[in-house]
């Protein structure tokens, strides 16, 4: 039985159960500490705030989150494990950067692409620093409207040392641009299809995109369902559906993109307003409370929802010895 590992240890492939594949305990975009207006940060009381989050994934059976944090936009974990012993979920946590306008790439832009695929494959293999807590997955992100040579580089080193270390790769997209390229790179590396999420590609109409990033062997990331600042979830209910219908059930996979606790709080939103204000549904329980249901209406079933947050999910963290 293949392994997957977990902040607390490997999993059995056949345990992971219902996954959601990209959600976030903790976020700290860098020089989130600058902002003098936002209160302190308090561990102690936001392990506490994202335990109880966790533990309401629990009514819906949940059993695997994927924290795909990168290790430059505040990944913590220490903060992961605690969540995970305290809740009993299983969470992964991911190596890897942000990309280049969004990130803190000082240090790998001055580092070449050999040495910084050196730098993952030792967290992957060793864990974090002095931690021990290794990584399950790679993170790779990229900007828009174009990939920057700076991202290139992470995005090869990075799939290069997830095709050694024998782990998944999960991507950021911004607005749906690179995901193409994406794919190219990360294949290219030497990780199969199957391994790679291309994240965030519900931010679009154009079902065309999404259906063309499936017919490459790829997981296709319906996971930002709630963030409805960027695209209604009525446009991803209704390409999701159309995907379904057209045979691509086994190639998505479902998730939020919520961020439970900000250092610093949410970026470019004043102090004392919380992002519930914002986007009211945007939750890590928001699928299975108000998505499933209407896609439900609309003839999907309890299998399908099986496949999709059980079955795709195994299939894409399982990677087979080469």
């Amino acid at each position: 039985m293949a392994k997957i590992q977990s902040v607390l240890g490997g999993l059995d492939s056949d345990k992971l159960g219902k996954t959601l594949v990209h959600e976030h305990a903790l976020i700290g975009f860098p020089g989130w500490f600058l902002d003098s207006r936002q209160p302190k940060f308090k561990r102690d009381e936001a392990l506490v705030r994202v335990c109880a989050a966790f533990e309401q994934l629990k009514d819906y059976g949940v059993q695997t989150v994927i924290d795909p944090c990168p290790s430059d936009i505040g990944r913590d974990v220490d903060f992961y494990a605690e969540i995970a012993t305290r809740t009993g979920i299983q969470l992964i946590c991911a190596a890897g950067v942000y990309y280049e306008a969004a990130g803190q790439p000082f240090t790998f832009r001055l580092l070449e692409e050999e040495a910084i695929t050196e730098i993952f494959v030792k967290e992957l293999q060793d864990g974090v620093g002095e931690t021990g807590i290794r990584p399950g997955i790679v993170k790779i992100a990229s900007g828009e409207p174009t990939m920057s040579e700076y991202e290139r580089k992470i995005i090869r080193a990075a799939s290069k040392a997830a095709a050694i270390a024998g782990v998944p790769v999960l991507s950021h997209t911004e607005s749906c641009h690179c995901g193409h390229e994406q794919v190219d790179l990360v294949t290219g590396a030497g990780v199969c299809p199957h391994n790679f999420v291309v994240g965030h590609s519900d931010g679009t109409e154009d079902i065309e995109y999404q259906k063309s990033l499936a017919d490459k062997g790829v997981f296709v990331g319906f996971d930002r369902f709630g963030l409805d600042i960027e695209v209604p979830d009525e446009i991803r209910i209704r390409n999701f559906k159309a995907l379904v219908d057209a045979g691509y059930r086994d190639s998505l996979l479902m998730s939020h993109d919520y961020v439970n606790c900000w250092q610093g709080g949410p970026p470019g939103i004043p102090p004392g307003v919380s992002t519930s204000e914002i986007l009211p549904h945007w939750n890590m329980t928001h699928i299975f409370e108000r998505i499933i249901p209407q896609l439900k209406a609309q003839g999907m079933t309890d299998a399908d929802f099986d496949q999709i947050l059980c079955g795709n999910t195994q299939r894409f963290l399982t990677v087979e010895p080469s």
